[in-house]
């Protein structure tokens, strides 16, 4: 009989029933080891492709169609690039596919809810997440948190920095249920030290570690929690958009 709920009986084994790679012998990709995962949208990212060199290297396919994989060509630094997905659980089994074709160095890009009083359009980087998903914790041992500090993570600041751009580093909160940000969960994960709001860091971080690469993610801001019991939609972080995926192409090839 299990001590504890089934959610929380991890299981280190890390060969699976169905592996990512299950595929390989039908389509063989190999990816770029640098990946730049936007959760951006789709006018954003063709605006980013009609600028750079690129081509199509592969395709994630499931029930809502393929997502193309591509491969970006930035000032002769070529890259992996993809639409990311958004939800703790899509995000994390697209990227432990490209991991398995050959993805090792991850930076993210997406915006975030505010739980503090912070402009719109601010960028920030998460040094820890609160684990309010379940993906996680088929990655890793049960916690409220993981932690996100690494010699990646200092590198992505520092050219962060090098941009001339004043990056605050958070704590976020990673929850699944978007529109169970009831007002007691948002005061907790205020006190649990949470200045922002998201769904999926946590669980890629933990994804990242279990499969022994790099990861780390850029934030920008965009609605706002700030006040509790009110939800202020600002513009969404829209005006933060281009100015994010470029920001974080330049980071990630020069990284």
């Amino acid at each position: 009989m299990m001590k504890e709920p089934f959610l929380l009986e991890f299981d280190p084994e890390p060969r699976a029933v169905l592996e990512p790679d299950h595929e390989k012998k039908i389509n063989n990709f190999r990816f770029q080891p640098k990946l730049l995962f936007a959760f951006l949208t789709p006018d954003v990212i063709g605006d980013f492709l009609a600028r750079h060199p690129h081509k199509k290297i592969g395709f994630f396919d499931c029930f809502e169609g393929e997502t193309p994989i591509y491969e970006v060509d930035l000032d002769e630094e070529k890259i992996t690039f993809c639409q990311a997905k958004i939800g703790a659980a899509a995000a994390v089994m697209l990227l432990d596919w490209l991991i398995s074709y050959g993805v090792k160095q991850i930076l993210a890009i997406g915006s975030a809810g505010c739980l503090i009083d912070l402009p719109e359009n601010y960028f920030l980087v998460p040094t820890k997440a609160i684990r309010d998903e379940g993906t996680s914790f088929h990655y890793m041992k049960p916690g409220t948190y993981i932690d996100l500090k690494s010699e990646f993570l200092i590198k992505t600041k520092k050219l962060l920095n090098e941009e001339g751009l004043k990056v605050e580093e958070v704590t976020t909160w990673t929850t699944d249920g978007f529109f169970r940000e009831t007002v007691k969960k948002v005061k907790q994960a205020k006190e649990l030290g949470a200045s922002c709001v998201e769904m999926e860091c946590a669980a890629m971080a933990a994804c990242a570690q279990f499969r022994e690469a790099d990861f780390a993610q850029i934030l920008f801001t965009a609605d706002s929690l700030k006040d509790i019991e009110k939800h202020d939609e600002r513009g969404w972080g829209s005006d933060a958009r281009e100015k994010a995926i470029n920001l974080a192409a330049n980071i990630i090839a020069n990284i």
